[in-house]
């Protein structure tokens, strides 16, 4: 797999999506807007596995590679699929609340939605 630009791409644009939500959230409570702790948590969450991908993807892959022998794509694979069952969590959540009218915020679902898709294409581009 290597430092495929690609891949490098895809999960930076994750990296901001997240980084965009979780700074909404904390924004969002700072004006007392939300008190939600799991969106909170889960982005965190979202964010932190993106930081994990991004170093596997730099940095740990190469050297996995040389140490084995061969492409090494499960720590990358598990961290993704973290990433995915955690951002479809969030826009399925984020869409039952807007269809229940309790947001009318679409930029949570949207995101995550993008998020969802680019994680996918980012998984199989690597097993």
């Amino acid at each position: 797999m290597g430092r495929d630009m690609t891949n490098l791409i895809f999960i930076s644009a994750i990296l901001l999506l997240s980084l965009w939500e979780t700074a909404g959230i904390y924004w969002a409570r700072k004006k007392g807007l939300t008190s939600n702790v799991s969106r909170l948590l889960t982005h965190s969450l979202i964010l932190t596995f993106s930081v994990v991908a991004l170093i596997q993807l730099l940095f740990w892959e190469d050297a996995l590679n040389s140490l084995f022998r061969q492409n090494v794509a499960a720590p990358v694979a598990a961290v993704l699929f973290f990433i995915f069952i955690l951002s479809f969590a969030e826009s399925f959540s984020a869409a039952k609340a807007r269809l229940a009218g309790l947001t009318r915020n679409i930029s949570r679902t949207l995101t995550h939605g993008v998020i969802c898709v680019l994680v996918g294409a980012l998984f199989f581009r690597i097993i």
